[in-house]
This record gives structure tokens, sequence and C-alpha cells, in this order.
């Protein structure tokens, strides 16, 4: 007959060290704290893209408010006081009435080529046209996106630099 002795062995070890754990911990914060620094240095892209948005939504509004209130409405720029605002009035040039006003964020600037310093607006007209143009929005790296307006159409294309 053969023994039946019993061997004692290890118990396996499940888990980790605490030593190992540290360390994980310290590399996993290195890469966290590089990749905060990655997204921190492109916020100033970040607020041009969303401000470029929001200028093409406010003329589309504008657009669109004009021909189904048969009215005028105009995109005005103010640089001095770094807003812009819109407004509409009635085809004889009376009854105005603003309509939103808000300021141009910390950074960025907004300009209409070709127009000189004292007149920045576009108008939109009822039969769905506009005065046209083209508004440039910069940021303080640069980058720059341009907001079309066709004249014959009234449709706002926006383009990247």
């Amino acid at each position: 007959m053969k023994s039946t002795g019993h061997i004692l062995r290890e118990p396996k070890r499940a888990g980790f060290t605490l030593i190992e754990l540290i360390v994980v911990l310290f590399l996993m914060s290195i890469v966290v704290g590089f990749a905060g620094l990655y997204i921190g240095k492109d916020t100033g892209s970040l607020d041009l893209k969303k401000f470029t948005k929001e200028v093409s939504v406010v003329l589309r509004y504008a657009r669109s408010h004009a021909v189904s209130k048969k009215k005028i409405y105009c995109f005005v720029i103010d640089q001095d006081e770094q807003r812009y605002w819109l407004y509409s009035e009635d085809t004889d040039y009376t009854n105005v009435d603003r309509v939103m006003d808000k300021e141009i964020p910390e950074g960025l600037s907004l300009d209409m080529q070709g127009s000189s310093r004292e007149e920045v607006y576009m108008e939109f007209f009822p039969g769905g046209n506009t005065s046209g143009g083209v508004i440039e929005i910069t940021n303080m790296k640069g980058s720059k996106f341009f907001v079309i307006a066709n004249r014959i159409t009234g449709k706002i294309t926006v383009e990247k630099e």
C-alpha cells in the first residue's frame, strides 16, 4: 500500500502588493496629467468653433425670420464694444426692434471683410436674399473661420482657413 501523506503547499498568491498598486497609480496620474495639459491647451480652438457656430445660427435665424415675418433683419458688429446684435425693422425702415444683443467672447474677434470700420452689418430681406458678405472670426492664435452669406440665396456656409 502506498502512503497517503499530504505535502504542504504554499497557498496561491491572489491580488497585488501595495507597492505594485502605488506604482500603477503613480503612472496613471502622470498619464492623466499630460492628457489634461494637452486638452487644456486647445480650448482656444474649441471656443472659436463654438462661437463660429453661434454666429452662423444667428445669421440663419435672421434669414428665416426675414422671410417668414416679411421684415428686414440686420446683423450688426460693434467692434469697439466687443458686441454683436440683431434687430428687425419693417420694410419701410420704421418700427425697429432689437432681437438679440450678445458679447463677443474674450480672445476672439469678429469682423466683416471689405467693410469700413463704421459700417459692419449685414441685412437679410423678405425675399430670402441678403446684402451678403464674409464674416471673419479669429482667435488669439490666429486660427480663422469664415461665415459666408450668399447675396442671392441668403444661404450661410462656414469655412475654415
